[in-house]
């Protein structure tokens, strides 16, 4: 299986009590579980056991259908039937988290008053921070989500909504006309966005980082232990987190607060569901397949959820007959989860997720909310082009294109060079690079969906084509290099994969900074640092978001937006194509598309000293 968190103890329980299995789980990124799982089940690729954060119902070919295994009955209803395909079970939910606002409650004491108990409280309190320049950093923000994503925005919105509507007999009764195919959200939903607004409207959260468009995501966590945000919003592991982190700060969690009197709530959701791959009901895999159902049976007990939660910090389990202590249940969130004021969101994946995108979307200003919740409306009765063409078949690879173990930050890779030769062909540059931390996915041997593509760079950074001297190049080489060694062992997304240039380097020690060894064209000809070439970029690195909090990943050798540092010389701007990785991906499938694209590693990278 693969897994963003060691799973020490669950593993030590499985083979104890089963001696005959031995429990593999592969590292990976949460953004990688969630597409690349199913990418890879598609391909034949699947592992024995996947989990995946957000199921959909295009997996049910690929899953096998759990309903008739005496262990799926054994959750919660309302968690089981959210992720339900076609009336069948085929995931379980893995035990999960208390989501809620983190507050940084020393912050909170030094401007004068108590936790806030509602949500105009709650919207006081970062006015008197801003009045008092507490808890606030020179970009204005004092709120973040610490996960940005369309599922995590989606998610966060609903939650909103809970105590004043969906929480309330309204709200229930709307959310059984929405299971029945009745409900809309238009006439009901106009209001979701209104406390967000004020508060993009007062400058307390940056929509550019919210909405991830050109710029990263604000870092919620940095943030907040080095107070210069007032709060975020996040779940206990990330509370627990920032409790152990800081000496100077002491922070608290709070639910989502009604502005009408109501009941405060808790948000509940699993870290991810966990099903087999359906490959296991063929003939020849029956041992495989026995000893799936032995784990997953094992999982859903007292004693495996235990296990579970003991490795990845969860607060809760969605077993119907889990024996919860309550021992993890911050104080902030206490009277409401002893009332039993918790919701379990309860509409399917793609909606949460589609529902994200339309709001991110009105958040930006690129769309207006009857919009937005005319086309969710339709979207959940119809589907959409979009989903139309991510299932489309658009083309074929010829072989394994990998992204792993974050190689495309530290190497030369198959998948970078192909996104590097399909961003110079589509800009016309002599070079092209790629940030390979841009760079999310794979793409398997064999068909290749529009979904796929997609996932390989789900960024909306644009492509720009630039005139660079050939000494602004080298530069950008060295910065490149800069960061592959980190205190997380996660090497940084500034790496840059390459078409057009080959370039050879000394890696980055504790003790010594890389070194870039040397810079040829294609051809094998030097390159000219008096010389000048056509190479794109992207607008992220030459300073369209600028280079605080990481942004632009260092590239101010490139800068030709940014106003935070001084501009670029002996670099031009011949042209912003508007178009994003992912689709000079999709133009080079087309254009190629009468045979499978191949790419192979060719030496445009090289790395002394890898192989001693």
């Amino acid at each position: 299986m693969m897994y963003p968190i060691v799973l020490d103890q669950f593993e030590k329980l499985v083979e104890t009590t089963c001696q005959d299995i031995d429990l593999q789980v592969e590292p990976t990124t949460s953004a990688v579980l969630n597409g690349d799982s199913e990418r890879r089940l598609r391909n034949g690729h699947g592992t024995d056991l996947v989990v995946t954060t957000l199921p959909t119902g295009e997996v049910k070919d690929y899953m096998l259908d759990l309903s008739v295994m005496e262990f799926s009955t054994s959750y919660q209803a309302t968690v089981m039937n959210a992720v339900m395909i076609d009336g069948r079970t085929h995931y379980l939910p893995l035990p999960g988290q208390y989501s809620g606002y983190i507050l940084n409650k020393t912050l909170a004491a030094q401007l004068g008053g108590s936790l806030p108990a509602t949500d105009e409280e709650l919207l006081a309190l970062l006015d008197a921070g801003k009045e008092k320049g507490v808890g606030i950093g020179s970009d204005g923000a004092m709120f973040g989500l610490d996960s940005v994503s369309t599922a995590a925005v989606g998610s966060y919105i609903i939650g909103t909504q809970v105590p004043d509507f969906l929480g309330l007999p309204e709200g229930i009764q709307w959310m059984s006309g929405f299971d029945a195919g009745t409900a809309s959200f238009t006439g009901k939903w106009e209001e979701c966005l209104d406390r967000l607004m004020t508060c993009v409207e007062r400058g307390y959260l940056n929509t550019q980082a919210f909405t991830l468009k050109e710029t990263n995501a604000l870092p919620v966590r940095d943030r907040l232990l080095d107070g210069t945000l007032l709060m975020g919003y996040g779940n206990v592991r990330l509370l627990s987190l920032l409790n152990g982190s800081s000496d100077q700060y002491e922070f608290s969690m709070l639910p989502f607060l009604s502005r009408q009197g109501n009941q405060p709530w808790v948000i509940s959701s699993p870290d991810g569901y966990i099903g087999i791959n359906a490959a296991l009901g063929e003939k020849g895999r029956e041992t495989e397949l026995e000893a799936c159902q032995r784990i997953l049976a094992l999982l859903s007990t007292q004693e495996g959820q235990e296990a579970w939660i003991a490795d990845v910090e969860a607060t809760n389990s969605y077993l119907s007959d889990y024996e919860d202590d309550g021992g993890d249940v911050p104080e902030g969130l206490k009277e409401a989860v002893e009332g039993g004021y918790i919701y379990d969101l309860r509409m399917p994946s793609n909606v949460i997720q589609y529902f994200g995108i339309n709001m991110i979307s009105v958040l930006s200003g690129s769309l207006e909310m009857s919009d937005a919740l005319a086309a969710v409306d339709d979207y959940c009765r119809n589907g959409s082009e979009v989903v139309d063409y991510d299932q489309a078949v658009v083309g074929s690879v010829a072989e394994d294109l990998l992204y792993e173990n974050y190689n495309t930050r530290l190497e030369e890779t198959a998948i970078g060079n192909l996104v590097a030769d399909a961003v110079a062909e589509y800009a016309k540059a002599d070079i092209a690079v790629v940030n390979g931390g841009g760079i999310r996915a794979s793409l398997y041997q064999g068909d290749v969906l529009g979904a796929d593509l997609a996932a390989v760079c789900p960024y909306a950074n644009t492509i720009v084509l630039v005139d660079a001297r050939g000494s602004v190049i080298i530069d950008m080489l060295e910065n490149g290099i800069s960061m592959t060694l980190r205190d997380n062992d996660v090497p940084a997304g500034r790496f840059l994969q390459v078409s057009g240039i080959c370039y050879s380097y000394r890696p980055q020690t504790i003790d010594e900074p890389a070194e870039l060894m040397s810079v040829t064209l294609a051809d094998g000809s030097p390159l000219d640092p008096d010389g000048h070439y056509k190479m794109a970029i992207t607008n992220y690195m030459a300073g369209s978001s600028g280079y605080q909090d990481n942004n632009g990943d260092g590239y101010t050798m490139l800068n030709l937006f940014g106003d935070d540092v001084p501009r670029a010389e002996e670099i031009e701007l011949l042209e912003d194509t508007g178009a994003t990785y992912a689709d000079a991906i999709k133009a080079y499938f087309y254009n190629h598309r009468d045979e499978p694209i191949t790419a192979e590693l060719e030496g445009r990278i090289t790395i002394f000293g890898k192989d001693e």
